[in-house]
């Protein structure tokens, strides 16, 4: 028995030794292998529809880099999360996306260094009309709207391709309509305030005059939602407001909103829609020469 009780005194170190190696081993960044090993499972219970979230958002591309299947291009670049039943998220070292904050928790699963844990929406607002879709596949006409004279923006697939280089503007595709030498409307990308992308319609607007978005075959919808922004390394300090968006149904208004470049990519709900051609239309409020670009859906 005299042999027994030194031993008993080392429960209590033992105890210490496994609740430090704990905490080391759940504050530890992980490795090459853990990635891999976090990418293979990725691969295997990531379903089409359920985006992922990665916390801390400077994980992201470590993550998509072990498995870039699971993060499609329509889903990384989403305009927000309110549209989607159910995201992904992929936390390590304890953190955890704030923007998951109000929606419900499912039972989390411990894989390796990583966490996974789904959460539902309760009130998810699926996307019935993606304009920004609409853009891309060409089911869209432009112009440029000077005082009502309209002149057509054409179709090109082969106009100069350029992009702005670290913290210059967005990316000026090869397909696009173009009003003018300078003047056109693509699909691009954007960052907002936290440097996340958005995929949206870019539009290089004249000093005056608007440019003239019109869409046919818009379903009926409870709503529009629209986005908006700048590039938000470049624009913001930009206090003022400097684009503004206005939407019409066969002339029935169905709201307008104002953006600032300090604003980054800003929400905005609009008037629903009855089914038939909705316009929208994009105008220069200041001197800015920085490219608006903007996403819209009928929910």
């Amino acid at each position: 028995m005299r042999r027994v009780f030194p031993l008993l005194g080392l429960v209590p170190l033992l105890g210490l030794v496994e609740l430090a190696a704990h905490q080391y081993f759940a504050t530890r960044a992980p490795g090459p292998d853990d990635y891999a090993a976090l990418g293979r499972e990725l691969l295997k219970v990531k379903r089409p529809g359920v985006p992922i979230v990665v916390a801390p958002a400077w994980a992201e591309p470590l993550v998509r880099a072990a498995a870039p299947a699971a993060f499609p291009i329509g889903e990384l670049t989403r305009a927000d999360d309110s549209a989607f039943a159910e995201l992904l998220e992929v936390s390590l070292l304890r953190e955890h996306a704030p923007e998951l904050a109000s929606l419900t928790r499912q039972a989390p699963r411990a894989l390796g260094p990583f966490t996974l844990t789904s959460f539902k929406n309760p009130r998810p607002e699926p996307t019935t009309f993606d304009f920004v879709t609409a853009v891309d596949v060409g089911q869209v006409e432009v112009f440029l709207d000077f005082d009502g004279v309209r002149a057509p923006c054409p179709a090109v697939n082969d106009a100069r391709l350029e992009t702005g280089g670290l913290h210059g503007h967005g990316a000026y595709p090869e397909r696009r309509f173009q009003c003018s030498s300078e003047r056109f409307v693509a699909v691009s990308l954007i960052e907002d305030a936290n440097y996340r992308p958005h995929r949206c319609i870019l539009t290089r607007l004249p000093p005056s005059g608007r440019l003239v978005l019109h869409f046919t075959g818009v379903p009926a919808a409870a709503r529009l939602v629209a986005f908006g922004g700048f590039a938000y390394f470049l624009e913001r300090d930009a206090a003022e407001p400097q684009v503004e968006l206005t939407l019409s149904e066969d002339s029935r208004p169905l709201g307008s909103r104002r953006f600032a470049g300090k604003d980054g990519w800003v929400r905005s709900p609009l008037g629903g829609t009855q089914g038939g051609a909705v316009e929208v239309a994009a105008q220069r409020l200041g001197a800015s020469q920085s490219d608006f670009c903007f996403a819209l859906e009928a929910r």
